[in-house]
Order: structure tokens, then C-alpha cells, then sequence
């Protein structure tokens, strides 16, 4: 055991002082899924301009005080006006349609109405320099429709090359479609991080399972070694990749804390990949160091414990990651 190295002796030496990728503007569509390297701020406030909450005529509404069915007030040029519009200069409320009657093409009000009835005020939804996303967000569809919203033509996204040489074709698009998740451009161009088959059996990273994984700087890219059985493959990418992924992009992994229905036992000196499903509000865990394809498919998320650890008893906190969202 004391031959192996270290989990986070691994990381620290492959990523220290690794700068994420430069950032990169998109138009917001292109975006979606990719991870921000810049905050997303309204350039103007939203709505920019008083708009029509509801259809109906705009009117001022200090000119309606006193307007009844009785005593109704005469509406000089009225604008009709719908859900979404701007108001016209001078005006502050929506009439309704019942609000008015018509008279020889003539409109007279006949009831009263508040400042602001029927209107949403510039900046009710947000104002200018307000963040709609933030940094090492991924881009999401409700991101992209706030941008939408305040007319952002284009945002800066950190988009890793990686290039995927692996011998199975089952790892290669289980691998590919995992890291197209957490915003990387697959390529075989100049990567950033490059994705390899272990050509040696020989134990050397203290993490169970994924023994034979390992993570490294060539040059200016990252090289992540993966084991050959799907276990150790995915436990080397969620220990290896994901926080390589994560230097790279400038994102942080979610964290979701839930006590354990159950206690769990760990083995000092490893550090130990668990799956773990939901069971209401707390977390149903695997055998550490141990993945099956049925604990896969019904997993949710993924957390790893410490070397340090013994286990933890039923009841205590784990912090986990989301399995099919790391970066949400």
C-alpha cells in the first residue's frame, strides 16, 4: 500500500499552476452547455422601458380621478396597447378593456385606475449590471433565455480541446459524450487534455477501484491514463478527470451533503469511490471501491472518500456530486 501514490498527491502534482483554457466568445446558443468564464450581467435594465403588463388603453392616470360609470372622463387620443408593449410617453397604467366605453368612436373612461395598474417599471425584472449567470456556470437553457431576454449577443466560454484515444469503442463514447458534458470540445487539434488507454497493469494510485489510472502534465496538455474494466475507468474519470476538467474550465463540482441511511467501511491508505442513489433526503450508498453496472445505472451521484477514513457511521453527512452533472 505505501508504494501507492496518493489521490490528491496525484492531482496536486499534474495540476499545480494549471491555467484554465483562454476564454472564447459564442453567440449564446452555441454556448449552451459550456462552462462561462465570464460573469453574464444585464447591459441595460429589464424591461428597458415601462411595458404593458395586460391589453387595454394607456392612459395617465392622474387624468382618470373621479372617472365612474356616472361621470366618465373623456380619453383624448387613446392607445391601445398589449401584453409586452412599451408605454407611450406620458402614460403610467393600463386601463382594461371594461374600463372604457366607446362613443361615436369617442373613448371615455369610466373608472379610475392607480399610478402603475397594468404596468411592469423599467428594471422591475433586473438592472443594468445585474448578474443573470455567473463564472464557471455551465450555460444553461434558463441562462440562455435570460440572455435572450436582455438581447446579449454573445458570451465568453472556456472550451477544453481533448482528444480521446482509446482502444474501446465503448469507453471512447462513454468518455466523449461525459466530457461533452462538462463543456469539452472533442478534437484530435493542439488539446488541452488527452484521454489514454493504461498500457501496464501495475498498481501505482492509491484509489480503489482505478488503481492504474493516473493523471499528468506533457508539455502544455493533460494526459489521463484510464484502466481497461469499465470501474476503473469511471472511478479514474470522476477522481482524475472531473477535477482536471474543473482546473481547465475554471468551474467548480456541485456538492449535495445528506446523511447515510446506512454505515459505510472504508480501507485506510485508499481513497475509495462510492455510488449512491436517493432515498428521500439522504443518501443509499454502494460497497466503497466497488462499481457494478446495476449500482451505475441506479447511482445519482458519486462522492470519494479520503484515505484517512475508516468509513462513516449511518446518519453522517457525505458530500457527493451529482453522477450525470458534475458542473450542474
Amino acid at each position: 500500500m505505501t508504494s501507492l501514490t496518493p489521490l490528491d498527491a496525484c492531482l496536486a502534482q499534474a495540476l499545480a499552476e494549471m491555467p484554465p483554457v483562454p476564454p472564447e466568445p459564442l453567440p449564446p446558443d452555441a454556448a449552451l452547455g459550456l462552462v462561462l468564464a465570464a460573469d453574464v450581467t444585464l447591459p441595460h435594465d429589464l424591461p428597458p422601458m415601462a411595458q404593458a403588463l395586460r391589453a387595454g388603453l394607456a392612459v395617465a392616470a392622474f387624468d382618470l380621478v373621479g372617472a365612474s360609470a356616472q361621470l366618465p372622463v373623456p380619453l383624448a387620443a387613446p392607445r391601445r396597447v398589449l401584453p409586452g408593449e412599451a408605454l407611450p410617453p406620458g402614460t403610467d397604467a393600463v386601463l382594461p378593456e371594461d374600463g372604457a366605453e366607446a362613443v361615436a368612436g369617442l373613448y371615455a373612461a369610466i373608472r379610475s385606475i392607480a399610478p402603475g395598474e397594468g404596468v411592469r417599471f423599467a428594471g422591475h425584472d433586473g438592472r443594468a449590471g445585474e448578474a443573470l449567470a455567473h463564472a464557471g456556470q455551465c450555460m444553461t437553457s434558463r441562462h440562455l433565455f435570460l440572455v435572450g431576454l436582455a438581447g446579449i449577443a454573445q458570451v465568453a466560454v472556456r472550451l477544453p480541446r481533448v482528444r480521446v484515444a482509446l482502444d474501446d469503442p465503448a469507453q471512447v463514447g462513454f468518455a466523449a459524450n461525459w466530457l461533452r458534458g462538462l463543456g469539452a470540445r472533442i478534437t484530435e487539434d493542439a488539446p488541452h487534455l488527452i484521454l489514454r488507454p493504461a498500457t501496464h497493469h501495475t498498481p501505482r494510485l492509491a484509489l480503489s477501484p482505478g488503481d492504474t489510472g493516473w493523471l499528468e502534465r506533457m508539455g502544455a496538455a493533460l494526459v489521463l491514463t484510464l484502466p481497461p474494466r469499465f470501474d476503473g475507468m469511471l472511478a479514474a474519470l470522476y477522481a482524475l478527470g472531473l477535477p482536471a476538467m474543473a482546473a481547465l474550465t475554471g468551474a467548480v463540482p456541485q456538492v449535495e451533503t445528506r446523511p447515510l441511511v446506512r454505515k459505510v467501511s472504508s480501507a485506510l491508505g485508499l481513497s475509495e469511490l462510492v455510488l449512491l442513489r436517493s432515498d428521500g433526503q439522504a443518501w443509499d450508498p454502494t460497497p466503497p471501491g466497488t462499481i457494478t453496472a446495476g449500482a451505475l445505472a441506479r447511482a445519482q451521484a458519486i462522492a470519494i472518500l479520503p484515505p484517512e477514513s475508516e468509513g462513516l457511521p449511518a446518519g453522517a453527512p457525505l458530500a457527493a456530486t451529482p453522477i450525470d452533472s458534475p458542473f450542474g
